[in-house]
């Protein structure tokens, strides 16, 4: 019989290795072969399906319970959370990477039940796009740019790019958009207002939205950072306490105007409000005033975050109630 039918073998070894945790030069001492053969039979145990690997997120009670109490709270149909360290040294990108990790484990479930998908763009949904599985799906889906395209710079504003990369994971449909997120007025050429146009009509098919939330103007780097300083500066000026789709809100969830500036081409949050399921990912200090005033608002009802972020949500939304 040949080493590779040799199923016996192959599970013996492959238990003594991954189970009972011997290293591989104890099992070829035990079995009097050596170190490489084991390696070799370890492989083949793997491609003959002897060995099958599943790495899963760990469902932790504590942060389920977080979660429940955090969707209470901000009155929302879901939160996933992110189990992150307490330590002040965990930087706000490796925050951001662990949302887009959750994100992009929890995704598949989030929409299952959806056909036309809305994208936002953002570091943490950029992520999330490059960090998920292929996944099959119940039904086909169609994914659609919910602002115009941005940043020369910026990989994390290339909307198509991020549209694209959830459609390739899903093996689903991608459409694009030609438009840029800002322009100097709203005179449109004709190929422009007739993809505009386009772009509408594909937003009213919505029944879900995944968005990402910028922190208050005054606290962040700029979004559009090409952007002329008359509108950096309305922006920072502005009292604002987050935006999404680069449409900057304030507590009570009014839009800032900045059609003195620009022209833009987004999805407006009145709207986004009107979609079924609309899912944010967003964490961090500096953007929790901003997640309570969007939930309050009801710009999103399905949360990403993470357990640093639910505690302070829960600290601020204390302190509004003792007021």
């Amino acid at each position: 019989m040949s080493e590779s039918d040799d199923y016996p073998m192959l599970y013996r070894i492959a238990k003594s290795y991954y189970i009972d945790n011997h290293t591989q030069e104890q099992i070829a001492r035990c079995e009097s072969i050596s170190r490489p053969h084991v390696s070799r039979i370890l492989a083949k145990a793997r491609a003959r399906g002897v060995v099958k690997f599943q790495v899963q997120m760990p469902k932790l009670d504590d942060t389920q319970q977080l979660a429940e109490t955090l969707c209470k709270r901000l009155k929302l149909k879901d939160v996933r959370l992110a189990s992150v360290p307490s330590q002040s040294g965990y930087g706000r990108r490796d925050l951001s990477l662990g949302i887009a990790t959750v994100a992009a484990a929890n995704l598949p479930e989030l929409l299952s039940e959806s056909t036309n998908v809305g994208v936002g763009w953002g570091y943490t949904i950029y992520e999330a796009s490059a960090l998920l599985d292929h996944c099959i799906t119940n039904q086909p889906l169609n994914f659609f740019p919910l602002v115009g395209s941005f940043g020369e710079n910026n990989p994390y504003l290339q909307i198509n790019v991020i549209a694209n990369r959830f459609a390739e994971k899903f093996n689903a449909k991608s459409y694009y958009t030609i438009m840029p997120a800002i322009r100097d007025n709203e005179k449109l050429a004709y190929i422009e207002e007739k993809s505009y146009m386009k772009l509408k009509q594909q937003w009213e098919s919505l029944d879900t939205a995944i968005v990402g939330l910028g922190p208050s103007p005054s606290n962040g780097t700029p979004l559009l950072t090409e952007a002329s300083e008359e509108y950096h500066q309305l922006l920072h000026d502005s009292g604002t306490v987050g935006d999404i789709l680069a449409s900057f809100f304030y507590k009570d969830g009014r839009v800032l105007d900045t059609s003195k500036c620009y022209f833009q081409i987004s999805l407006n949050l009145d709207d986004l409000k009107m979609i079924d399921k609309v899912v944010c990912l967003a964490g961090g200090s500096s953007k929790v005033e901003g997640i309570i005033a969007a939930a309050r608002n009801q710009y999103f009802n399905v949360l990403v975050t993470d357990t640093n972020t639910a505690q302070q949500i829960f600290e601020q939304l204390d302190n509004l109630e003792e007021r």
